[in-house]
């Protein structure tokens, strides 16, 4: 497991901790039942094909396991369905992100992987049907930021919609004060006309322009963070589960 020390918030208190990639062997069950459910209270509305790239998206999205047996692959879609369907596992922020590249001398913290963190909003014309239904949503609430913003994807909530498939609204309690502007980060290239992933490249380069949301590729990472003092909840799977797979297994 990749381990990262001494992890400092932006905000002015220190906030020491922990950042780690996703254990395959305890998240891949979990992920299996907790997804499975999504596409069951949602699979009249959406119709067969729909439920089918929304499964795609959701059980593809990761590639494979590496060596220390962590997750490969990562994306948008994954990230804020973790947030949605799995609170209890406390996903990186984008500003936690920077501090500890900053600490890393400009360097990627994690080594030679993809660390995909939120999504810029900044624009209709690429993703249209998702960026409007999200920009409404802002606009709404009083959310806006000139140049825009990249929401973490613990600030956001994966829904389904019968025109988009998936798209993205924010946490309740997502404010102004919370969202982090475009100009915080030190994108190389960032989307000026869409919904677009946010991610950390392998050399270091910060990246906000790419408008295929669904995945990142093989190198691709999702990260959580553990606060010191939090002690995070052990990945608890319900008796219907339990039951589903002891049959499978006979």
């Amino acid at each position: 497991m990749t381990i990262v020390d001494d992890v400092r918030k932006v905000e002015v208190e220190k906030l020491v901790g922990r950042a780690s990639t996703i254990s395959a062997e305890e998240f891949k069950p979990v992920w299996a039942d907790v997804v499975e459910r999504f596409l069951r209270e949602h699979e009249k509305s959406l119709g067969n094909n729909c439920v089918r790239q929304v499964g795609g998206y959701l059980y593809n999205g990761f590639r494979g396991v590496d060596p220390e047996g962590n997750l490969t692959g990562s994306g948008p879609y994954i990230g804020v369905a973790i947030a949605t369907l799995l609170p209890e596992i406390n996903l990186i922020k984008g500003r936690q992100l920077l501090e500890l590249y900053l600490q890393k001398q400009r360097k990627n913290p994690f080594g030679n992987v993809l660390i995909d963190f939120g999504v810029l909003i900044n624009g209709e014309k690429v993703n249209p049907v998702q960026a409007r239904i999200l920009l409404e949503e802002m606009k709404k609430r009083s959310l806006e930021i000139g140049e825009g913003v990249v929401p973490d994807f613990c600030q956001l909530r994966l829904c389904a919609d019968e025109n988009a498939g998936l798209v993205y609204k924010l946490a309740d309690e997502v404010t102004k004060d919370n969202l982090t502007s475009v100009s915080v980060y030190p994108f190389q290239y960032v989307g000026k006309e869409g919904l677009f992933r946010a991610y950390l490249n392998r050399g270091g380069d910060w990246y906000a322009d790419d408008e295929y949301l669904a995945i990142s590729g093989d190198d691709g990472r999702v990260v959580k963070y553990d606060a010191e003092g939090i002690t995070p909840k052990k990945l608890k799977r319900d008796l219907v589960s339990i039951l589903k797979d002891g049959f499978l297994e006979i």
